[in-house]
């Protein structure tokens, strides 16, 4: 018996279908790649992603946007979450929920404008991991070439020292003294005379004394006097830990401050630079 050619192709479709387990059909369907929808439009974001890098959403954003990320943190990390039309800051904010997160804006346009995004920085909250890292990852809609990151990098940082928060300042000081340069030292020196929040003029004593640079001694000097006894304390700590023959004198006057914590401090800090040098702390 003849079978036509149709016949004949059908029967074969038929062994095909008995011979290949349902599951394996079920799993080719399965295997499609997650969806996968970020939109930037009239500054409102739609983001619709499935276990997604959060790196590959926030260069997406980025690229849309004209924007550029400073991302700290596990940019690999898969990222779910599916919003329509919300305002971009208030998008970035939901992707980036258990992060802190600070908004550079441009000039507005016109008196009746928003001012336009043009930065966002993401950084872990003080609760969560602070090891010191590389650097942060730099999304932007043109890839920075590796020699101008840093600078584009500390522009960022030091416009998010103006910023209204003082939390926000004070964890960009932390931020800042992942660079060990001499514009970071002279930032961190005016934010630790002229910034109106306590804790971030102590962060910054400390990170000016992790720095052991001996051009922070002159701007520590002058935050002894400082209103306040945290802020001396810091800056007492950060005066032992530079050192040197310089500050001896400094510290055996904070010796007599009027708060018992800087003055523990300060005896502290003159035996461990006696120790150093082999000065004499009272000479």
């Amino acid at each position: 018996m003849k079978f036509s050619r149709k016949f004949r192709s059908l029967f074969l479709i038929y062994l095909l279908l008995l011979f290949v387990p349902i599951s394996a059909l079920a799993d080719s369907k399965n295997n499609k790649e997650p969806s996968f929808v970020v939109r930037v439009k009239d500054h409102l974001l739609t983001v619709k992603v499935k276990d997604v890098p959060m790196k590959k959403v926030l260069t997406e954003i980025a690229n849309q946007a004209q924007i550029k990320i400073l991302f700290y943190g596990p940019a690999e990390e898969l990222l779910s979450a599916d919003f329509s039309d919300i305002p971009l800051d208030k998008g970035v904010k939901r992707l980036t929920a258990r992060s802190n997160y600070a908004f550079i804006y441009g000039p507005k346009k016109t008196k009746m404008a928003e001012p336009e995004i043009r930065e966002i920085i993401i950084y872990p909250k003080a609760g969560r991991s602070r090891a010191k890292s590389a650097g942060p990852t730099v999304i932007g809609p043109k890839q920075l070439a590796s020699e101008e990151q840093k600078e584009a990098i500390l522009i960022s940082l030091f416009k998010a020292l103006e910023d209204k928060d003082p939390m926000v300042r004070e964890e960009t000081v932390y931020l800042l003294s992942e660079f060990k340069d001499e514009s970071v030292i002279k930032h961190l020196a005016q934010v630790l005379v002229n910034d109106e929040d306590q804790a971030v003029r102590a962060s910054a004593a400390e990170e000016l004394g992790d720095f052991g640079d001996q051009s922070a001694i002159g701007p520590l000097i002058k935050a002894l006097e400082d209103s306040d006894p945290r802020v001396r304390e810091s800056v007492v700590e950060a005066l032992g830990e530079i050192g040197g023959k310089r500050v001896i004198s400094n510290l055996t006057e904070a010796l007599e401050d009027e708060d018992e914590d800087v003055r523990y401090a300060a005896a502290e800090a003159l035996g461990e630079i006696k120790e150093r040098i082999g000065v004499s702390a009272t000479d």
